[in-house]
């Protein structure tokens, strides 16, 4: 919380400071580079001519104006003008009529005498030799105007606005122009960069809401383009001058919809006051869809679309204070403050406007740089707590560096743990294999070493062989070919050893090293020993050994345990009779592989296997001559069946075969397999001339469920194949 109100204070200090900057008053010329003005203005119809407004014919005249400028509306039909006396000096300067951009269509100048338009710009124009980003239209007086001198202004257009006039010399225009593009190109980099870091941000943490943030200022930088005519300075753009001050009253209305969502998504409305959730979203959609419809409205529409954006902004504004209002958190004073500056702002405009403030870039278009500060916000305040939150976390999680003993103890406590996660379900073969794999990666953390190795030979001549890291196994496999019957006696000892070898490799012997070289107690005529590989002159001390010696033998144990649970689970789930898994068990299993292939929606086919010569033999010699004839049945299933497959009782008289990934066709070709080998196998003549078998087998739905049915399926298949003759197979 403190690092929070930490942010907060530093952002609203500056947003404080900026709005001090910005109410206080424009800079104005004081060495003479900016001429008073007399202003006076009138409205004519389209057409008519400066010598009717001259000769009295257009009426009613002019009506002066005691300030810098006049408030205005543009209407269709209608010409603004604007009457202009001014004192020049009597030395010639380059001399510019600076007007405030604003949508008009045209504005032409006129000096009377002779009243002939001397220079020309408007909103929508492209002037290829104008500076990028300008305030103001710039139009030049022709050279050597001095005295008293009168100017004729014609404004055409369908907008409102503030008419804000200044007549400068050449230097002062291009000083003040440069002063203003600086202001805009950090209004539009900061919202650009806010965009694109939105979209880092996003890919950081995808739940931060960072596109909501980014389409804001994203919209943001497109409104003040727009209403800044900015966006008509690229020539494609500038084809969209057709359709008058629609477009930029769009994407000026455009900008409020998505600060709106940015807000809800930033202030946390859905945790503080869910019920207004729905109404501020679907203000904020409101507004986003109301800009859209207005790029098809008609130039017409132009005054009441600038009516309703303006109407617009004040009710979001008014839904992001509210949001933010009912934020808990502690860093909302920044943005709330900043918002509450902005309305300010947008209040300074319109008195601007009205000329009761004096014009200047801070009172025209501050409001554009504090929206810049909002999003900016919302984007940078999060993102750095967050980061600040994770320095902090990681600054308390990083634990003192610890001691031999207690890296011992944790290396312990890991290895115990891992042996018991890595054997509790093992296959009793791959039982030895982790232990060991478990004690090598063990030891790499606790004991200095270049490599490890377990090797050694098995009761049953099988080879024995480990190695850490898995480069090393050529350089270990050459110890063993060369030094095999010296490994093998420090193996017997039955206590912990350390030699010097040398490590003959196919180009000739290596560097000596140090081996550690631990007992395993593998059955004879096995042999089995740990081998710990450093540099020559590295010994080992008696507390290595030990450690070396404890971590084998706890491997070992973990081992032999959890074979033997492995042994004593399996001979309880396994028939006596013929080896094979007990009925109860392997409806377990098949439960649990019909689950599996549905949830994959993966096939599975069931197998039930009947010996046709059974009821004779049950019939002849009882139970007895019955196990005689299914125990080498059996045997024969258990020895053909399939990688993954399992076989096991599936009644008095016969099997259940369970072949998961089969579909009827593969399961058919695979019964005929398992018949050919029963039909074909050497059968003791004391029990039967031969042995055959009936298959029915019965494929799983996608979305079966009860084994009970699928088994009762495959039982009357394997029925019908049995009364049809036997030795078949149906399904």
């Amino acid at each position: 919380m403190r690092i929070a109100w930490a942010l907060s204070t530093a952002a609203a200090t500056i947003v404080l400071a900026a709005a001090l900057v910005l109410t206080g008053p424009g800079a104005r010329a004081e060495d003479g580079s900016q001429v008073p003005l007399d202003l006076a203005v009138m409205e004519t119809p389209v057409g008519t001519t400066l010598d009717d407004i001259l000769s009295g014919r257009a009426q009613p005249g002019f009506t002066p104006v005691l300030t810098p400028g006049t408030p205005f509306t543009a209407r269709e039909g209608q010409v603004l003008w604007v009457r202009i006396r001014a004192e020049l000096p009597e030395a010639p300067r380059d001399w510019r009529l600076g007007i405030v951009r604003v949508p008009v269509d045209q504005v032409r100048l006129r000096v009377h005498p002779p009243g002939e338009i001397v220079a020309r710009d408007g909103f929508f124009r492209r002037d290829d030799g104008q500076r990028p980003w300008p305030a103001r239209f710039d139009l030049p007086l022709p050279e050597g105007l001095a005295g008293r001198t009168e100017l004729y202004l014609e404004i055409e257009g369908q907008v409102m606005g503030g008419l804000h006039l200044s007549l400068r010399d050449g230097p002062a225009a291009v000083a003040e122009e440069a002063q203003a593009r600086f202001w805009f190109r950090l209004v539009y980099g900061l919202l650009l960069a806010v965009a694109l870091l939105s979209l880092v941000r996003h890919a950081e943490d995808s739940d931060a809401g960072a596109p909501a943030v980014g389409a804001a200022a994203f919209c943001a930088w497109l409104a003040c383009l727009g209403i800044n005519g900015h966006l008509y300075s690229l020539p494609e753009v500038a084809l969209l001058s057709g359709l008058g001050a629609v477009v930029p009253q769009a994407l000026f209305l455009l900008g409020a919809g998505p600060l709106v969502l940015a807000t809800l998504r930033y202030s946390g409305l859905a945790k503080s006051a869910p019920p207004l959730v729905g109404w501020m979203r679907g203000l904020g959609w409101l507004l986003v869809a109301g800009a859209v419809f207005a790029f098809t409205l008609p130039p017409g529409a132009s005054i009441t679309l600038q009516w309703v954006a303006w109407f617009s902004y004040p009710v979001a504004l008014m839904a992001c204070l509210v949001m933010l209002a009912m934020d808990s958190r502690s860093y909302r004073w920044a943005p709330l403050l900043t918002l509450l500056a902005m309305a300010a702002a947008v209040l300074v405009r319109v008195l601007a406007d009205n000329q009761v403030l004096e014009a200047g870039w801070w009172t025209l278009y501050g409001w554009q740089l504090l929206l810049a500060l909002v999003v900016t916000q919302f984007l940078a305040l999060p993102w750095g707590r967050a980061r600040l939150q994770r320095w902090q976390v990681r600054r308390r999680a990083m634990p003192p560096e610890p001691s031999a003993e207690e890296k011992i103890a944790v290396a312990r406590d890991k290895l115990v743990k891992s042996l018991q996660l890595g054997l509790a379900h093992a296959d009793d073969d791959d039982m030895s294999w982790i232990a060991y794999r478990r004690l090598l990666d063990g030891l790499k953390s606790v004991l200095p070493q270049d490599s490890s190795a377990v090797v050694g030979e098995h009761a049953d001549g099988e080879e024995l062989l480990q190695v850490e890291p898995k480069s090393a196994e050529p350089r270990y496999r050459d110890l063993l070919r060369d030094r095999t019957t010296l490994l093998r006696n420090l193996s017997k000892l039955k206590a912990p050893q350390q030699v010097g070898l040398d490590f003959d490799g196919p180009d000739g012997p290596l560097e000596k090293v140090q081996l550690a070289v631990i007992p395993l107690p593998i059955p004879r005529p096995g042999w089995g020993a740990l081998l710990v590989e450093r540099p020559d002159g590295v010994a080992y001390s008696d507390a290595e050994l030990a450690l070396c010696a404890e971590f084998a033998a706890m491997a070992v144990m973990a081992g032999e345990e959890a074979s033997g649970t492995v042994s004593a689970q399996r001979q309880a789930e396994t028939d006596p009779a013929t080896g094979v898994f007990r009925e109860e068990s392997l409806r377990e299993r098949l439960q649990q592989m019909v689950d599996a292939a549905r949830l994959k929606q993966s096939p599975f086919s069931l197998l039930c296997v009947v010996v046709d010569q059974l009821p004779a033999l049950r019939q002849a010699s009882g139970e007895v001559g019955a196990v005689s004839a299914l125990r080498p049945v059996a045997m024969m299933l258990r020895d053909e069946l399939s990688h993954g497959d399992l076989v096991g009782r599936g009644g008095p008289d016969g099997f259940l075969v369970l072949a998961p990934g089969k579909k009827l066709l593969q399961a058919r070709e695979y019964a005929d397999r398992l018949r050919e080998a029963v039909s074909h196998m050497v059968v003791d003549p004391r029990i039967a001339p031969m042995l055959t078998i009936s298959v029915g087998i019965a494929q799983a739905g996608p979305d079966e469920r009860n084994i009970a049915a699928l088994t009762e399926r495959a039982a009357k298949a394997a029925l019908v194949a049995s009364k049809n003759g036997g030795n078949q197979i149906f399904s």
